[in-house]
């Protein structure tokens, strides 16, 4: 097993191009921006509208209307990657594969990315290595679900790591095809997904379009807690403002911690290396929405 910031660098390292497209700044919305865009002497003097988005710049309407009124009508935009989702059920009428789903979904908007409509398959059958073999020509590959890794090795996929010191993601397993493809193996349940999706997707994501890596805040811990587990555990937790801004834990148990995930304003990283938390512990916070 290794540490998450260790697979978020070895993930990282894998980082690779899907090109770059000019678009229109009517169309750039919500686009990366792949290259600074010049100034060409129409509109207003440069000195009053320096410095203009740098590259890995996610362009706002108001980034746009400053380019727009400059005269810049184009810019280039980083192409978005093909994303293949498999999700794999049990056989036994659970939600966990359309949650799943749902949860990648979300997080791959969230940077303008689409997401090919899911594959879903029954564990153990002929259907999940087929899915598999017919989704290595596509750039990235999720797959929820617990499945032995050796399926992905035999259909030539390497693996780079398996496992990371983290609860609830602790099963997850990273590897990459001959061709092109990155293949992200997690767990199947919910929560794991989503913390799994937070971590290594988007600083997957980020580091191909060169955007800053995902930093979390730190941010005084209001309460007592004891760890749970012997692992380092991610949790929901909300903000709250109480002489400054502070953090606390959502209350839950079992699978109801997607309720309160959904409720939550992001997650925390409780280190089994602080061991218990007391009020004002400064503790790691990763807010669903990165603000980058």
């Amino acid at each position: 097993m290794i540490s998450v910031t260790a697979a978020i660098q070895q993930i990282t390292a894998c980082r690779t191009s899907w090109g770059k497209s000019i678009r229109t700044t009517a169309e750039a919305l919500g686009c990366v921006l792949a290259i600074p865009p010049a100034f060409d002497g129409a509109g207003p003097s440069p000195e009053l509208i320096l410095p203009l988005p740098e590259a890995g710049t996610r362009l706002t309407g108001r980034q746009l209307a400053l380019l727009t009124d400059m005269g810049i009508a184009r810019v280039s935009v980083q192409a978005p990657p093909s994303v293949v989702f498999i999700g794999i059920g049990e056989g036994d009428g659970s939600t966990h594969p359309q949650i799943n789903r749902l949860t990648v979904e979300g997080a791959l908007a969230h940077y303008g990315i689409p997401l090919h409509p899911g594959i879903f398959v029954t564990a153990g059958t002929p259907a999940l290595q087929k899915a598999v073999e017919e989704s290595m020509d596509a750039d990235i590959m999720i797959i929820c679900g617990n499945i032995p890794p050796k399926m992905l090795t035999d259909a030539g996929v390497e693996q780079v790591f398996n496992r990371v010191k983290a609860h609830p993601c602790q099963p997850f397993w990273f590897g990459y095809s001959p061709t092109k493809t990155r293949v992200f193996l997690m767990p199947s349940h919910p929560f794991a997904v989503q913390v799994a999706v937070k971590l290594f997707l988007e600083s997957y994501l980020k580091a191909c379009w060169s955007m800053g890596p995902i930093k979390p805040w730190l941010l005084p811990y209001t309460e007592h807690r004891s760890p749970v587990v012997q692992l380092d555990e991610y949790l929901p937790a909300a903000t709250v403002h109480r002489n400054g801004l502070k953090v606390r834990a959502m209350s839950f148990s079992g699978k109801t911690d997607i309720a309160a995930a959904a409720r939550a304003d992001g997650i925390i990283c409780h280190s089994i290396e602080l061991g218990s938390l007391e009020p004002s512990s400064l503790v790691p916070f990763f807010p669903w929405h990165d603000p980058s």
